[in-house]
């Protein structure tokens, strides 16, 4: 129990040093590029990969064909 208390307090000092430096931020900051980067790639993936013509669509499965009772 003692070293968790131990470890909490280095990981506090640590985090606290980190906080009042800016780096902290700066990480988060490089954080968000990156993610707001990747969800661009993402969209560009997706945009190509899509068809440009709308798909057939068979009699058997149109939605204007009634149901079989």
């Amino acid at each position: 129990m003692i070293r968790t208390l131990i470890f909490g307090a280095i990981a506090g000092y640590v985090g606290k040093k980190l906080y009042d430096d800016g780096k902290l931020t700066e990480f988060k900051n490089d954080l968000v590029t990156r993610y707001n980067e990747a969800k661009a790639s993402i969209a560009e993936q997706r945009a190509e990969a899509e068809p440009t013509t709308a798909p057939l669509i068979s009699p058997s499965t149109s939605p204007a064909a009634p149901l079989a009772h």
